[in-house]
């Protein structure tokens, strides 16, 4: 008896390899890792494209601000701004989260002139008010649609 005990304990020493149910298991625990896993990494980077619109706003806003100081109004359109910034030394370079161009204000590539209620994805919207004195800044959504925070527009105005 002890020696057939030994003999299929040498038999199971031998062996190599996983038997089939082991590797299922296996793939079984790694799909399920891998069903939380995903959908929990493209909500971060939707999160942090979003991000990236909400902080080129600022940085949009920042240079309108600046822009006031050394004119007493605001610029007619971006292509003005972009002018005097990078003559004054404060255009700054920012990217597009959606399509990944880089570009000064002027450039196009992460700020647009207002075009409506639909616009490029990742793009960040000035509109100037009549009269020079008040703005409002939009950003466009991956749909195009305006950019939402905690479901509302997200805008950022002077007034």
């Amino acid at each position: 008896m002890q020696k057939q005990a030994i003999k299929a304990g040498l038999k199971r020493a031998n062996q190599q390899g996983m038997t089939i149910y082991e590797i299922l298991t296996v793939c079984i625990i790694i799909s399920v890792l891998v069903m939380i896993a995903v959908p929990n990494f493209i909500a971060n980077k939707d999160r942090a494209n979003d991000s990236q619109i909400e902080s080129n706003a600022r940085t949009l806003r920042i240079m309108l601000e600046t822009y006031k100081v050394d004119h007493k109004l605001y610029p007619e359109d971006l292509r003005t701004l972009g002018y005097e910034a990078t003559k004054e030394k404060y255009n700054k370079a920012m990217t597009n989260p959606y399509s990944q161009a880089s570009g000064e204000v002027e450039s196009g590539k992460w700020a647009i002139d207002y075009v409506g209620p639909t616009g490029p994805a990742g793009m960040v919207t000035y509109q100037p008010l009549a009269g020079g004195d008040k703005y409002y800044i939009f950003g466009y959504a991956k749909d195009g649609s305006f950019h939402k925070k905690s479901g509302k527009i997200f805008t950022m105005s002077n007034g």
